[in-house]
């Protein structure tokens, strides 16, 4: 796929994307995948899997949810080519962005020439000093869960 075709296809997306929300507020996002029976609301990283959720059902029509799949490594989703859906909070120290492995990644773009990367960006206003915010969620949840308790366990 040329850099024109690739532009192209970019700009469609980006017609379905222009409609979801610029503010997300934690509490409401999380209560809307439940609501929802999305499958990843009790997670910590609410941001990532949130802005997960909007682009698989903002682009739902358009797209193949989820992607191809290299090994253990799926793509979010497939229009034309394997997509990945990620978010980063602007106001870290670290401004690294964790993508798919490079093995799948290569294969993929092996496969269809390249892939692409939507990508939210935003300021982030963390939990409280009396973590009120993280309480609520693990009180939504019904506790922590064992992933969570494993962590705390091996000193994560």
């Amino acid at each position: 796929m040329c850099n024109k075709q690739f532009h192209a296809l970019s700009k469609h997306i980006a017609k379905y994307l222009c409609n979801i929300p610029l503010h997300w507020d934690g509490r409401e996002a999380i209560l809307e995948m439940k609501n929802a029976n999305y499958p990843h609301w009790r997670q910590m990283e609410w941001i990532g899997f949130y802005f997960q959720y909007l682009c698989e059902n903002t682009l739902k029509n358009i797209f193949e949810i989820p992607g191809p799949k290299y090994g253990n490594v799926k793509f979010d989703g497939l229009y034309t080519i394997p997509w990945d859906f990620k978010s980063h909070a602007i106001n870290t120290t670290s401004h690294q962005i964790i993508t798919n492995d490079s093995e799948a990644t290569s294969k993929a773009i092996q496969n269809y020439g390249c892939v692409g990367l939507i990508l939210a960006i935003g300021k982030v206003e963390y939990n409280d000093e009396n973590r009120r915010f993280q309480k609520w969620h693990e009180e939504l949840k019904g506790g922590k869960s064992k992933y969570e308790k494993d962590r705390i366990a091996r000193g994560a």
